[in-house]
């Protein structure tokens, strides 16, 4: 009796069903479907896999015991299986790493196919065992830093690095668009050049001084100072706009406590709730025209002046803090419009902080 299939090639390009009686069969008509370039004793070469675990199917026996509509990965002789979650990774680690480390690669990497990808994931963190989860040293649990650099000698450490390159990323995104505006490039006498790389200067200097807020994802830090539990657990915020996550008890994860569980952590986000890119930017340019131009807005005593600061603490808050920064899973990570705006920080000299910044010509 013939049953259904999936089949696809090693590079999910094209996926097909088949109805087959037995292994034969089965990768004959996915070979033709497939448009492999083999025929009669050729097709013979062509091996079949279980995509999930790259179990090999090699006979009609282990044929018969797998379900209607499990999906196949057929090879050609001379290419080598790559299981669906390795697959899934390469294609995170092949996005450019800035990318990655800021959460975006999340959203190109997952908008196709997310319901099937997603399952492919849950299915992962759902195998994964918590026998190793307390382990914290590479020596330890030496399959879970696989592919990490071997300086990362602790889970805690690891998860540290992640982080600071992910306050990095925000940090250059921010350097880019500031260093590519009009005030930047056009202003006379390079004054506009100046005071953007000067609240720069300043907004890292901050950022240093935090520590890159290493301290969120890492489990043994202090409890107000992480975003998990001291197990390593974390769960999803839910939509910028939402006091917490609708899928509750099922946007969770722990990458303390397997491989997988680290790989897929990449793809949650640190979403900003005002935004980076529509709110907080263009406000520090705002404001940083403002003394430029020599038309200040205290926002402490609202008095207008000439002369005055810019508060980059207040958007060091915004864009690197839990302020402002909300964990969250692939799915609650809202990619329209913020109904939420930042503000033109500025204030006169009597009011101005020691986090601020000031240019006199």
């Amino acid at each position: 009796m013939k049953k259904g299939y999936k089949v696809t090639d090693v590079q999910r390009e094209k996926k097909i069903g088949v109805a087959a009686e037995n292994l034969e069969e089965l990768i004959l008509k996915s070979c033709k479907k497939l448009g492999f370039n083999v025929e009669g004793a050729g097709a013979g070469e062509c091996r079949l896999f279980v995509a999930e675990d790259g179990t090999r199917v090699d006979d009609d026996d282990y044929l018969g015991t797998l379900p209607p509509q499990t999906l196949f990965i057929l090879l050609k002789s001379t290419e080598t299986m790559v299981t669906d979650f390795d697959f899934y990774y390469k294609m995170i680690r092949s996005t450019r790493k800035e990318f990655i480390d800021t959460g975006a690669a999340a959203h190109e990497f997952l908008s196709t196919d997310i319901k099937e990808k997603f399952k492919v994931f849950q299915r992962y963190i759902a195998a994964a065992s918590d026998a190793k989860t307390m382990l914290s040293e590479r020596v330890q649990d030496p399959a879970w830093f696989q592919g990490l650099e071997p300086s990362e000698k602790t889970k805690e450490q690891s998860m540290s690095k992640r982080v600071k390159e992910r306050m990095k990323g925000y940090y250059y995104k921010t350097k880019s668009a500031l260093q590519s505006s009009e005030l930047y490039i056009s202003s006379k006498n390079s004054r506009g050049k100046k005071l953007i790389d000067q609240f720069l200067v300043d907004l890292r200097k901050i950022l240093e001084s935090n520590k890159y807020n290493e301290s969120y994802f890492n489990r043994k830090a202090d409890q107000h100072a992480r975003l998990c539990n001291e197990n390593g657990l974390f769960e999803c915020g839910g939509l910028w706009s939402n006091d917490k996550c609708v899928y509750e008890g099922d946007h969770v994860i722990n990458p303390y406590r397997s491989r997988e569980e680290r790989i897929i952590f990449q793809t949650w986000n640190l979403d900003h709730k005002i935004e980076l890119s529509r709110a907080i930017i263009p406000n520090i340019l705002k404001a940083i025209e403002g003394l430029h131009n020599g038309d200040i807005k205290c926002i402490t005593c609202e008095s207008s002046v000439k002369q005055g600061a810019v508060e980059a603490d207040r958007y060091y808050l915004q864009i690197f803090t839990r302020k402002n920064l909300k964990l969250v899973h692939i799915v609650c990570h809202h990619k329209g419009r913020h109904d939420a705006d930042s503000g033109v920080y500025t204030v006169c000299k009597k009011c101005s902080r020691s986090q601020s910044i000031e240019y006199n010509s």
